[in-house]
């Protein structure tokens, strides 16, 4: 962490948890506002793990080729609203 303009800037996110205490502690003291606690809207981080048969690398991308898919069978739908395959997995007709 380091301070910037009177903030607190968290330069490792994935080594920091978000806990409320800090907030709850400003308040006992009469001091509520005092912490604030912002999320980086455009950005979020999550772990991939593998058993090893691939690698996370390739998990993501073969995962980000299905969503594609996806995402075409839902643009390309027929008129009546026929999902086809993409229903099946959404639970749908």
């Amino acid at each position: 962490m380091f301070c910037v303009n009177y903030q607190v800037v968290v330069d490792n996110a994935e080594a920091y948890t978000y806990d409320d205490e800090v907030i709850k502690h400003a308040e006992a003291l009469g001091k509520p506002g005092l912490v604030e606690i912002n999320a980086k809207e455009d950005s979020f981080i999550f772990t991939v793990e593998t058993t090893g048969a691939i690698t996370a690398y390739e998990l993501i991308m073969n995962a980000i080729t299905v969503l594609r898919q996806k995402l075409d069978a839902v643009r390309l739908q027929d008129d009546d609203g026929d999902l086809g395959e993409l229903g099946a997995h959404l639970g749908g007709p």
